[in-house]
């Protein structure tokens, strides 16, 4: 379930809510602003000046004393405890946050649609497709959920799964 979410996501962000190429960008820039060493991670104190920096209104509390704010979001974007946010898991809260609003079927249809090539009237979207926009991970777990697509004549079209299927099983449940 989480790796659905976490797909819906992503396609929202890259086709649908307005997180546009460069607030992607923004976002990595801003990472990579506060990662002083170059170790690819941040620890808490760098994380939550980098999401100062991008606007979110954290209490400034001292030293010791509890933030239950900013805890609640550690919880997302640290959920293994180890005291440092990658950036993957950096870009993967963002995405969320952006994206949190995703509801219906037909948002998740227009994101595959969107996927699908210059044709959008196409409902089916290809393994090649999928790779142009997702992480492996992502079109893993699609191609193995995903039902292949079969035509009109019902020959199945080789390469070709069935988003429209697969969004109506997703909301289904």
């Amino acid at each position: 379930m989480r790796m659905q979410h976490h797909l819906e996501q992503q396609i929202q962000a890259k086709n649908m809510t307005g997180v546009a190429e460069e607030q992607l960008k923004e976002f990595s820039l801003n990472f990579k602003h506060f990662d002083k060493d170059d170790s690819g991670r941040l620890d808490h104190q760098e994380f939550k000046s980098c999401l100062r920096s991008l606007g979110y209104d954290l209490p400034v509390v001292e030293d010791g004393e509890p933030d239950p704010e900013f805890e609640a979001i550690l919880m997302q974007v640290d959920p293994n405890g180890d005291g440092f946010v990658s950036m993957s898991e950096y870009m993967a809260f963002m995405i969320s946050r952006e994206t949190e609003n995703v509801e219906s079927r037909d948002e998740i249809e227009e994101a595959f649609r969107a996927l699908a090539s210059s044709d959008r009237d196409k409902p089916y979207v290809t393994e090649t497709e999928l790779y142009q926009s997702l992480p492996r991970e992502q079109v893993e777990y699609l191609t193995t959920r995903m039902p292949n697509y079969v035509d009109g004549t019902g020959q199945r079209v080789p390469g070709a799964y069935d988003y429209v299927a697969f969004t109506k099983m997703m909301f289904a449940s």
